[in-house]
């Protein structure tokens, strides 16, 4: 396990469905890892189709915190 000094921030994408004939949503959060990634989407949206993504933290206004 990481220490907290070492933990960075990483930029994951969360695909969230939102309708019963398959229509995604997608979304970006931050989180330290992919297991944290998944557990914050499944905690805000009930989904863990997450999946790291390559990107600047500027681009995006919108996160979990």
């Amino acid at each position: 396990m990481k220490m907290k000094d070492e933990m960075k921030d990483e930029l994951f994408e969360v695909r969230i469905a939102t309708w019963s004939d398959g229509t995604t949503t997608t979304t970006h959060i931050k989180a330290f890892d992919l297991a944290h990634a998944k557990r914050i989407a499944k905690k805000k949206w009930g989904t863990t189709r997450v999946q790291p993504m390559e990107g600047r933290f500027e681009r995006f206004k919108e996160f979990n915190r």
